[in-house]
């Protein structure tokens, strides 16, 4: 398995699993396919960060049975349903430690996650440690592909506590470093079925949560 480079921060990795799938009709982070080597989605995203060097690999959202065979420790998000940046303070909350300083934190319904990507931001990280580290791809922020640091928690919380959901909207005092570069297929995402890169085949029972 391929690791972190030496001197790139000790960092707990985060899969965000708290959406509702709504509009692909079934739970994305359990998607899989023979293009996908029979790995889900939520395993695919978790590859990447142990790849990257991750020492634990977390999902952080709902608890529910249904991903009890993904083999990771499910955190419940501590504002469920309230949005991407709930999720990422709850992840900082709960990994807080002296032997970590910062999570990356991935999407869930990632086509194609990959350790290189995340290695990018990590080697940036280190020389930007007090920063945001977030990909510029297509001139959009992959606000759900980023590296974040835990100095940066009180701000977060206060963000937060102040109505902030979405980390596209972060006040001017948390500062943000771009890295351009980045493989736009790595951060690509799935909404929809016609988003999939394969025909969808999963039962559809609805939407989760």
């Amino acid at each position: 398995m391929t690791r972190k480079h030496s001197g790139d921060p000790e960092f707990v990795g985060a899969v965000l699993i708290g959406g509702s799938s709504r509009r692909m009709g079934t739970d994305k982070a359990l998607l899989a396919s023979a293009e996908t080597g029979g790995l889900s989605l939520l395993r695919l995203a978790a590859g990447a960060l142990n790849g990257a060097g991750a020492r634990e690999v977390v999902a952080v959202g709902r608890s529910d049975t249904s991903l009890s065979g993904e083999g990771l420790r499910v955190i419940p998000d501590l504002w469920e349903g309230e949005g991407p940046l709930g999720g990422i303070v709850t992840a900082m909350s709960e990994l807080d430690s002296d032997e970590i300083n910062h999570i990356v934190v991935l999407a869930c319904d990632l086509l194609a996650p990959s350790s290189a990507s995340i290695r990018a931001l990590l080697a940036r990280a280190a020389k930007k440690p007090d920063h945001v580290v977030v990909p510029l791809v297509d001139g959009q922020h992959e606000w759900l592909h980023a590296c974040w640091p835990l100095s940066l928690k009180p701000l977060l919380e206060a963000a937060f506590e102040d109505g902030l959901r979405a980390p596209r909207s972060l006040p001017d005092d948390i500062p943000v470093e771009e890295v351009t570069g980045i493989d736009p297929a790595t951060t690509r995402d799935a909404d929809t079925p016609g988003d999939l890169p394969w025909r969808l085949s999963t039962p559809t029972d609805g939407p989760i949560g």
